[in-house]
């Protein structure tokens, strides 16, 4: 199949799938009462969590020329921001696309290899997974006993009335006994199975190794630190932007940052409908409504779309013209 076909029919699936995930979001909710917070947004706020996203953008590009200095290339700031801008540009037309996106966006303006920089992504990706399972950790803690007292309410009362019926017991029979048909069934491709995960454990590994090669270990960390801190002011900051959720504190902040972390990690472009769904249910422990949880989710998520769109365009523009300027050198 020709790959700009397959490409084609890949965007419309992850399309379809991202549409289908927006629709469960925001299923049964009032959509007129979303509108209307929507119309109140206070935008001074607004534009205060964009600018401190946009910092979080920066500072990563900043942090990528350390990872990248090892290679023997001195980057200019404004190309890896770019490059950084171009990913997330891409990343909203094919999950995952930005990756290599910003690597190429690189290999145009500065000659640098793919295949080197792809070796700096995995373990800015790999720190970036730690940090995240830090503040999820610490998310954890803050809000134990709202999440202890939501698993008691949703799920274990509804638990104990499924075992008094005794339907419980049957339904865990019939689970284990598909379990075990499944691996069974599977049994000699198991080894097929596990070998992405093998693969994914190796390439942490070797980005971790390629960290201890770096000379600015302790900018490193402090700049991943820095990128978080702004990522979480950048989400309560727009808290103030609605009434609804002008009241929640920097602990519900970090919770609505995990779970939308969690949502963007979901395969579809630009996170549509997972990080909703997610944003929204996460704040259901700090007793926000889903409905207005959806109206926070919605107004976080466009706004840093919108940019993404505006500026990552802005900077693809340049590299447009020197790729256009190496093709008629070429000619």
């Amino acid at each position: 199949m020709n790959s700009k076909i397959f490409s084609f029919l890949k965007f419309l699936v992850l399309l379809s799938l991202a549409v289908l995930l927006l629709y469960w979001a925001f299923k049964g909710q009032d959509l007129g009462l979303i509108i209307h917070q929507l119309k109140n947004t206070r935008y001074h706020w607004l534009a205060a969590s964009v600018l401190a996203c946009l910092v979080a953008h920066l500072i990563r590009a900043i942090r990528w020329g350390l990872l990248i200095e090892p290679l023997g290339y001195q980057i200019a700031v404004k190309n890896t921001f770019s490059a950084v801008m171009v990913a997330y540009l891409a990343n909203l037309a094919i999950p995952r696309m930005g990756e290599v996106s910003r690597c190429a966006v690189l290999n145009k303006t500065n000659r640098v290899p793919v295949n080197q920089l792809l070796g700096t992504v995995i373990t800015e990706r790999f720190f970036d997974l730690l940090f995240l399972l830090g503040i999820t950790g610490l998310s954890l803690v803050l809000a134990f006993d709202r999440i202890a007292d939501f698993i008691y309410q949703n799920a274990w009362l509804k638990m104990e009335d499924k075992m008094q019926q005794s339907e419980l017991l049957w339904w865990s029979i019939a689970l284990f006994s598909f379990f075990i048909l499944l691996i069974y069934l599977l049994k000699n491709k198991i080894g097929k199975l596990i070998h992405p995960f093998i693969s994914a454990l190796d390439g942490f590994k070797n980005g971790l190794l390629s960290f201890n090669k770096m000379p600015n270990k302790k900018a490193f960390i402090l700049l991943s630190a820095l990128l978080w801190f702004f990522y979480l002011l950048s989400t309560y900051l727009c808290f103030f932007a609605l009434s609804a959720t002008s009241n929640l504190g920097m602990d519900a902040a970090l919770a609505a940052l995990v779970f939308g972390s969690l949502g963007m990690i979901v395969p579809v472009q630009g996170g549509i409908g997972a990080f909703h769904w997610m944003v929204a249910e996460g704040l259901t422990l700090y007793a926000l409504p889903k409905t207005e949880g959806l109206a926070f989710a919605t107004l976080i998520h466009s706004s840093q779309i919108l940019v993404i769109l505006l500026i990552g365009s802005l900077c693809l523009i340049p590299v447009l013209l020197i790729h256009r300027e190496k093709e008629q050198e070429a000619a």
